[in-house]
Order: C-alpha cells, then sequence, then structure tokens
C-alpha cells in the first residue's frame, strides 16, 4: 500500500481562470482505514484519466478497509462515478470493505441521480466511514 503518498496528476487550463488541479492522496486513516482523497473536478478528461490512474494504485485485498473521502471534489461526471464504484465492487470481491465520505454539492447530486447510495454507502463524515468499514466486509455497503 502506498499509504501516505502525495500525487498531484495534472492541471486543465480553462479560459481566464487558469489550471484547475487534479489530485489525490493514499494515505492511513483512521483505524488503519486507507484513506483515497479525491481532489478537484473528476470530468471525462483529465478528471477521469487521473483518477483510473489512482486507483491502480489501490490493490484490493480481504483485508482492506477502504474510505473514498470526496470533501474537495467539485464535479464528477458519471465515468467518475463509475469507476468509483467498480473500485468499491473489486474491494468488496478481494473481501474487504469500501465506502465513501463527505460528498457534497454538485457530485451529490450526481451521486443521488444515478443511485449510487443503493450500491455504496456514502457518509457524511470520514469517521463515520472508517466506523462502517472496519465493521468488515459489507460493512461499507449500503442496507
Amino acid at each position: 500500500m502506498l499509504a501516505g503518498l502525495v500525487v498531484v496528476l495534472g492541471t486543465r487550463t480553462r479560459s481566464g481562470n487558469g489550471g484547475i488541479p487534479v489530485a489525490f492522496v493514499i494515505r492511513t486513516g483512521e483505524g488503519g482505514v486507507t484513506v483515497l482523497d479525491l481532489d478537484g473536478e473528476l470530468d471525462r478528461h483529465l478528471g477521469v484519466r487521473e483518477l483510473h490512474r489512482a486507483i491502480a494504485k489501490v490493490k484490493p485485498t480481504a483485508s482492506m478497509r477502504l474510505v473514498m473521502n470526496f470533501k474537495s471534489v467539485t464535479y464528477i461526471c458519471s465515468e467518475a462515478v463509475g469507476m468509483v464504484c467498480l473500485l468499491a465492487e473489486e474491494v468488496r470481491k478481494a473481501g474487504g470493505a469500501a465506502a465513501c465520505c463527505a460528498v457534497a454539492g454538485l457530485p451529490k447530486d450526481v451521486f443521488e441521480i444515478l443511485g449510487v447510495s443503493k450500491i455504496l454507502a456514502l457518509h457524511e463524515t470520514e469517521r463515520e466511514a472508517c466506523s462502517a468499514v472496519l465493521q468488515g466486509p459489507g460493512g461499507g455497503r449500503k442496507k
């Protein structure tokens, strides 16, 4: 596991506001949970490509407890949501547990429209998400 790894993967330029950084951090959170912090706009251009690179660094295992923290995500496209759900499913298939936290604003609207909360637990805080996945396989799954 690459705990503590900070990866600024790129910037996208928009007329008038310069580059928008897209960054991902893999760290160890409360209770030894692996936390994937997502930051920026996860759009179908740079965001999805770089999210794929970050997810490739997460190697699901039976003991993995994964929380994906969306606190700093301002936009997410449906393709990126699909990648998040796929990662969570891969962790579960390996015998681990996964959940999301701090999904707010437009990203929360996208998650709701796509029905993500029916298959993946969405917690208000990282602490709540860590507590849920520490319960073991199925702990991060919405009942």
